[in-house]
């Protein structure tokens, strides 16, 4: 069930995202901690670098694809600090930027991840 949850988290940081999260999760190998931590950092770093890319290109003025890779930059630190057990101090974020993504039906995933 868990699986599941991260499994649908990894697909919305996936978006844009040049390397395979998804399969992270997928994978019916059980992938090492230390895998999935290493391409859900690197998600972080490129979605943040792409969010400054696109403000820098706008003149320093959100957009919607800036506010988007922010939100997915925020929703991976999520399921990074899931995996590392600090879920919880990151859930509120998380939930913000499942809203930002317009997913708030997958608000509920965070929640459940954080009560597990």
């Amino acid at each position: 069930m868990v699986k599941n949850k991260l499994i649908r988290l990894a697909e919305l940081i996936q978006e844009d995202f040049p390397e395979k999260i998804v399969a992270a999760f997928r994978s019916n190998e059980k992938q090492s901690l230390t895998k999935r931590l290493d391409v859900v950092n690197q998600a972080i770093t490129f979605h943040r670098e792409r969010a400054e890319t696109l403000w820098l290109q706008a003149g320093r003025k959100r957009t919607p694809a800036e506010k988007r890779a922010t939100a997915q930059a925020e929703l991976a630190a999520f399921v990074f600090a899931y995996l590392t057990g600090d879920g919880k101090e990151y859930a509120n974020s998380a939930i913000e930027a499942l809203n930002a993504l317009g997913r708030q039906a997958e608000e509920d995933l965070v929640k459940s991840l954080c009560r597990t």
